[in-house]
């Protein structure tokens, strides 16, 4: 039986511009300390090795002292760490993987041909490559007769599995199937897919370690592996790493900016988000046709949080049917708008019914 840790886009040392200095240097540091812990849980799990494919760093030139703090955290696993680079984090001149001593237990794939790493006393051998540049194309697999025999074949790879026409080593279901690996330890597709058997091969994508926008929320996540003669089977292990949520606050009837508060308010102490947290609420509904959504305002309640962010899709709360044979001034302007409260786009709809709240207001003689 063979048990592993398999992790991927890690994107160490990213630029997180999103955040002030200070909050991205704080997120940086916590996310080299959830590496740490993932590590030691694997470890304490049974994991025999450390496989990272790809995208380690955000950069091939991560700045000092992170990289020297993922290069510790690696020299004090007792099991092997296995790194194939990848399109972020190439293995190119003064790299990163060049320019420091790596330790004596972890192993870079420096080529995009083909090569492997022999671990005997675990009965394994990873084959990998390394992205020599931004883009690589579809790597050469070999077939299974070319594996080292009495050794569990493990392909670490970063790869496009899903795409055939991608810039970034796109690889088929044939080629696995034709290669014959045991595993295939994949990177590069940050929401993991199924993993999916092609012939002896089970391939899997771990996906994201730690997410660095709102198309990467909740917890990220690694596999520990194990490989029992033919049988493959995983198991997440979620990331402690700071994460991106969203959130959804019904407004429905609301009639001043207060109510909006006073709900949202009380959303947010229920809900209890870790101080980390980048936090995006949609605020949707249909509100009163005097309410203002003040957003600085609501945006105060966000302090706690590592970053909080509003979207107003709210719409003014009005009796269409009436309105549509209102001869009045207001029905003319309410019928003007309608093709753009019923747009399919979301913004238009939006601007559509801040129009129409404006434009009621000022027709009812009211405080703009």
């Amino acid at each position: 039986m063979l048990r592993f840790l398999h992790a991927a886009d890690l994107h160490l040392c990213s630029a997180l511009a999103t955040f002030s200095a200070g909050a991205a240097a704080e997120r940086r540091r916590r996310q080299l300390d959830a590496l740490e812990q993932l590590f030691a849980t694997a470890v304490e799990k049974g994991a025999q090795m450390i496989l990272l494919a790809g995208d380690v760093f955000d950069t091939p030139n991560p700045e000092e002292n992170g990289a020297a703090r993922f290069f510790a955290i690696c020299a004090a696993q007792p099991v092997p760490v296995i790194v194939s680079p990848g399109n972020h984090d190439p293995f190119v001149e003064r790299s990163v993987w060049q320019r420091h001593d790596l330790p004596r237990n972890l192993y870079v794939f420096d080529s995009t041909a083909l090569s492997c790493f022999e671990f005997s006393t675990l009965g394994a051998a990873v084959y990998g490559y390394a992205f020599c540049g931004e883009n690589m194309p579809s790597p050469a697999l070999g077939s299974g007769h070319r594996l080292l025999p009495d050794r569990v074949p493990i392909l670490l790879a970063h790869a496009d599995l899903l795409s055939p026409l991608s810039p970034y080593a796109p690889i088929s279901g044939e080629q696995l199937e034709r290669a014959g690996f045991a595993y295939a330890a994949l990177g590069h597709i940050h929401k993991a897919p199924e993993a999916v058997r092609y012939g002896k091969t089970v391939a899997a994508y771990s996906g994201f370690f730690a997410g660095r926008g709102f198309d990467e929320v909740g917890a990220g996540r690694a596999l520990l592996v194990e490989i029992a003669d033919s049988h493959v089977s995983t198991v997440p292990l979620e990331s402690t790493a700071d994460r991106f949520a969203l959130a959804e606050l019904d407004c429905e009837g609301a009639r001043n900016n207060e109510e909006i508060y006073t709900r949202l308010r009380g959303y947010l102490e229920k809900a209890d988000f870790p101080a980390g947290t980048a936090l995006r609420v949609r605020l949707v509904g249909n509100v009163g046709l005097s309410c203002r959504v003040e957003i600085p305002r609501l945006a105060t309640l966000g302090g706690g949080l590592a970053l909080f962010e509003l979207r107003d899709e709210t719409l003014p709360l009005y009796d269409s049917d009436y309105l549509e044979k209102d001869p009045t001034l207001r029905g003319a302007f309410y019928r003007a708008l309608l093709p753009h409260l019923r747009a399919a786009d979301a913004e238009t709809r939006a601007t559509a019914a801040e129009a129409l709240r404006i434009g009621f207001a000022a027709l009812a003689d009211r405080e703009v």
